[in-house]
């Protein structure tokens, strides 16, 4: 009944094994993206309830078009792949995948690019 963080020191595989070896009840289960403390909640419904919606657009980074309206930065992260598209327009899903690269705050801007290119992502930053 006691937890003892952070466990940051130790690789995923560690973690498996001492899960394991403790035969705890989570051992075998599956990685997950989502925030275990969450329960049934939708993260984004989560994170609306706290935070609301402050929206803005979605712009392709290696062109400077507007591809797309977010609801706010908060609900996407640098490296982002997966929903990204749920806030893009039609067309430009078509053009994917695609990827998160960088944010503007000030501009509550979400820059996205269908390539992969350190330099490009370096330049949308």
């Amino acid at each position: 009944s006691k937890v003892l963080f952070p466990i940051g020191q130790y690789k995923k595989s560690e973690v498996r094994q001492l899960a394991s070896e403790f035969n705890l009840p989570n051992r075998n289960r599956p990685d997950s993206q989502g925030l275990c403390f969450l329960g049934k909640v939708k993260f984004d419904e989560f994170l609306s309830s706290y935070l609301g919606s402050r929206p803005g657009d979605v712009v392709d980074a290696m062109n400077g078009e507007v591809i797309g309206k977010h609801n706010g930065l908060w609900y996407h992260t640098v490296g982002q792949r997966k929903g990204i598209g749920k806030v893009m327009f039609p067309l430009a899903t078509a053009h994917g995948p695609w990827y998160v690269v960088a944010k503007d705050q000030s501009k509550d801007v979400v820059y996205v690019s269908n390539r992969y290119d350190e330099d490009d992502f370096a330049k949308a930053r």
